[in-house]
């Protein structure tokens, strides 16, 4: 790999000394190059399309907050893209160590940037990105997950009523944006107060409250995104605070008509799918009925 990497850099006239393999939290081949630069690359065609979205990205995106972009293209079956490194630590790593003050601006920056990054243009980006039908999309998305439970014998029928009733009203009104899609602190890199974002394969276009499904999820469990190396100093009262300052800071993502349900939904759907292939019956069982408490059914 380390061959291909230099003829790719060659290609692009990168002079070099050292190449790094990244370990860990990357799924397309990763290296560092001289602590300047990064390289992604891929000849599966998934990830292609994911390298492609970045790139796509980078060409229409320029933040302060975000690397730039350095060269792309593909080389003998590999798509490839070379971004500037960003100095510092994942947020996860250093949280535990951050005063109260120096937690909420960190709060603060992630507020502001979610926001510069939600108001961009996404006239760019590829249709298939565009989830425009939100509505039947996510019906589509829920009906399959209780489908499933129905056939494993779960009592979801409460469930399966009130989606049928009332998921028309409930998505009917929807404010479309450019969605980062990936909003937990392994993807914010922390360097001396300031905070940078990394990793844009999973946005897309949706309703603007989508962006809290990652971050709530974080907030309410907040080792879920960590590092198994970050895990360890991750305790759930560090992060007490955190989506409530984030709802201070960003007031207008919370604007939206029946904001908890949504998220509510969301949640659902993300993590029941990940108790389903686990096959934990217990967490699939607590999912289920913590659904229906909130929704009083």
């Amino acid at each position: 790999m380390e061959e291909l990497i230099k003829e790719i850099l060659n290609k692009e006239n990168i002079e070099f000394n050292k190449l790094r393999k990244a370990t860990s939290g990357f799924t397309n081949f990763v290296y560092f190059i001289d602590d300047k630069f990064v390289i992604k690359m891929s000849n599966n065609d998934k990830l292609k399309e994911k390298i492609e979205k970045e790139i796509s990205i980078y060409n229409n995106i320029k933040l302060h907050f975000i690397p730039k972009m350095i060269g792309y293209g593909n080389w003998k079956d590999f798509k490839y893209l070379i971004i500037t490194e960003v100095k510092g630590e994942s947020l996860y790593s250093i949280w535990h160590t951050l005063k109260r003050e120096e937690r909420k601006n960190c709060v603060n920056q992630i507020a502001q940037i979610l926001k510069s990054f939600n108001n961009q243009d996404y006239s760019f980006l590829n249709d298939k990105y565009k989830i425009f039908d939100w509505c039947d999309f996510m019906k589509k998305e829920i009906d399959e997950k209780l489908n499933l439970l129905d056939d494993m014998g779960y009592d979801i029928q409460s469930i399966k009523t009130f989606v049928t009733n009332n998921f028309d009203k409930l998505f009917a009104n929807n404010n479309f944006k450019l969605v980062y899609n990936d909003a937990h602190f392994d993807n914010f890199i922390y360097d001396n107060g300031k905070l940078s974002l990394i990793d844009f394969d999973r946005v897309i276009v949706s309703p603007i409250e989508y962006e809290m499904l990652i971050f709530k999820t974080m907030c309410d469990n907040p080792a879920k995104f960590a590092s198994e190396q970050d895990e360890v100093n991750v305790k759930d009262c560090d992060y007490d605070e955190v989506f409530e300052q984030f709802k201070n800071a960003y007031p207008e993502m919370f604007d939206v008509c029946e904001f908890d349900k949504r998220i509510k939904f969301y949640q659902f759907n993300y993590l029941i799918e990940h108790a389903i292939t686990s096959k934990n019956n217990t967490w699939t069982k607590n999912l289920i009925e913590d659904l229906k408490r909130f929704l009083g059914i």
